[in-house]
C-alpha cells in the first residue's frame, strides 16, 4: 500500500487543485490561476496525494533567489479532510523535500488576524507554530498587494530554520526579510 506523499504538479491535476486553491484563499490573496501553472524556474506547485493518488492538498513555493531559502505562498488541504492531519503531513513532507534540495530556511506569510476572519487568522498561526514555525519579530513588515483585488492585507511573516538551528534572528532574519521582499514580491531596498 503506498502512502500519502508530494509530487510535482500535473495538468491532470488541475480540476481538483484549482478548486481546492480557488476555495481556499479569497481573491484578496489570490493570484490569477495562470500564475501558479506558468513555468516558472524558481517557483514549484507541489500537490499531497492520497492512497488512490488524488490530491488533497497542495503548496506553491518559491526559492528566493540564490539563498538557501524558500517561501510557501500557498499552501491548502481539501476542506472535506482538514482536522484529520493532511495539513501536518503537508508542512512536513514540504520540509524534507526542500532541506533534500538544500533549503535551510522555510518562510510563509499569514493574514494578521483582524475583522470579521481574526479567529480564522488565530487558527492558521497556531497550525504553523505547531508544525514549527515561528512568528517572526518584523515590526513593520507590509509586502505590496498581490491578490486578484488590488487590495493591501496585513501580513505577518514566519518561518522555521530546517536543520535545527536557532531561530531567525538579527542578520539573519533581516536577510529573509529582504530576500522575501525582493524575491516574492519584487520589491527592492
Amino acid at each position: 500500500m503506498r502512502e500519502i506523499h508530494l509530487r510535482d504538479y500535473m495538468a491532470a491535476d488541475e480540476a481538483l487543485v484549482r478548486a481546492l486553491y480557488e476555495g481556499s484563499f479569497p481573491p484578496s490573496v489570490r493570484a490569477p490561476w495562470s500564475d501558479l501553472v506558468e513555468h516558472r524556474d524558481d517557483e514549484r506547485l507541489v500537490v499531497l496525494v492520497d492512497v488512490d493518488a488524488t490530491p488533497v492538498g497542495m503548496a506553491l513555493i518559491r526559492r528566493l533567489g540564490d539563498t538557501d531559502m524558500a517561501f510557501v505562498r500557498y499552501l491548502a488541504v481539501t476542506p472535506a479532510r482538514r482536522d484529520r492531519g493532511l495539513g501536518t503531513q503537508l508542512v512536513a513532507h514540504l520540509r524534507d523535500a526542500l532541506q533534500s534540495e538544500g533549503i535551510r530556511v522555510l518562510l510563509l506569510d499569514v493574514e494578521e488576524p483582524r475583522g470579521e476572519h481574526a479567529e480564522e487568522d488565530r487558527r492558521r498561526i497556531s497550525f504553523y507554530e505547531r508544525c514549527g514555525l515561528d512568528l517572526l519579530n518584523v515590526p513593520d513588515y507590509s509586502p505590496p498587494e498581490h491578490g486578484e483585488t488590488g487590495e493591501i492585507v496585513p501580513l505577518l511573516l514566519m518561518g522555521q530554520v530546517l536543520d535545527g538551528g536557532p531561530p531567525l534572528a538579527g542578520s539573519r532574519l533581516d536577510a529573509a526579510v529582504v530576500a522575501v521582499m525582493l524575491h516574492r514580491y519584487g520589491v527592492e531596498g
